[in-house]
């Protein structure tokens, strides 16, 4: 039961960053009037709606699913790991923004849920 609860919150953490990066780049073809995409949220909300939702989601999922063995949740938790990474470092080359420091928490965000992933397979490895 805790590794379905751990799937279904991982795929809404990935759905909800897939809607975050089409939001994201459907705005980049928008006028710059404060708010833009699909969505119609600034970038501020849109981040911390859907990008710290998704991160908050993976989080739980892997706590509540810490002791169960579950190659999806491994997969899962590095695939939105490494969508929130490409999506930083995306945004880096395009807007040539390095210097920023959401660009480097949020490139950690990435990291976390990928470190997440790789301590789920040590600890599970042990059973």
């Amino acid at each position: 039961m805790k590794t379905k609860i751990s799937v279904i919150l991982l795929f809404i953490s990935l759905a909800l960053l897939i809607i975050y990066g089409a939001d994201v780049i459907s705005s980049q073809a928008s006028s710059n009037d404060g708010k833009s995409g699909f969505l119609q949220l600034s970038p501020a909300i849109r981040g911390g709606v859907f990008g710290g939702g998704a991160v908050v989601l993976s989080v739980i999922a892997f706590a509540i699913s810490l002791r169960e063995k579950s190659t999806l949740i491994v997969v899962l938790l590095l695939v939105n790991g490494g969508l929130i990474i490409a999506g930083m470092i995306g945004l880096a080359i395009e807007d040539e923004a390095t210097s920023s420091s959401t660009l480097y928490g949020t490139t950690g965000l990435g990291i976390l849920l990928i470190a997440l992933g790789v301590i789920k397979i040590f600890i599970t490895r042990k059973k």
